[in-house]
């Protein structure tokens, strides 16, 4: 590390860098909170809960392994098996044993499962527009879709991208 080097990553944040920070920090303490509020408004589920049916929504079979699953959200398999355990308990997924892998479960997307999820998605969707997209110009959108991965740890932009390829494919027709 040169001198040069050094001096900038122990300087004081500039006035710009430090509003960035700022308003990065507002937005992790009071989008979640929004989030939850409205989704358990309308269907009873807190935010990560629903993510969580949506996305074994969108697998082929309805099902994905739970280390996937938790992996794609950046949780840990504890806070993962605590939600799927409510979810079972509600009927929305049941949990398997992995045919190939005896140590991995897989969470399966029920019936009524599948059913809260399309009672919610018009809901969802306009707490997504509201929250994001109708205060986002349209020709930002990907600039700011490509920043927020880069922002990820890459193990999860990359489940995420592994997660994701059925929408890519549609943005690359």
């Amino acid at each position: 590390m040169t001198a040069e080097t050094a001096h900038a990553t122990s300087a004081a944040l500039s006035a710009a860098d430090e509003l960035l920070w700022r308003r990065f920090s507002a937005v992790l303490a009071t989008v979640p909170a929004t989030l939850d509020e409205q989704l358990r408004a309308t269907s009873g589920l807190n935010h990560f809960q629903y993510t969580m049916l949506d996305a074994l929504s969108h697998q082929e079979g309805r099902r994905l392994q739970l280390a996937q699953l938790a992996k794609a959200h950046d949780a840990s398999l504890s806070r993962l098996s605590h939600s799927i355990t409510r979810l079972e308990a509600a009927g929305y997924v049941e949990r398997t044993t992995c045919d190939h892998d005896r140590r991995a479960n897989w969470a399966v997307l029920t019936d009524k499962g599948a059913d809260v999820v399309e009672r919610t998605r018009e809901g969802y969707t306009r707490i997504i527009r509201e929250t994001l997209l109708n205060r986002v110009p349209a020709d930002q959108r990907e600039s700011l879709a490509a920043l927020l991965t880069a922002l990820l740890p890459a193990a999860v932009a990359d489940e995420c991208s592994s997660l994701d390829a059925d929408l890519e494919a549609q943005l690359d027709v």
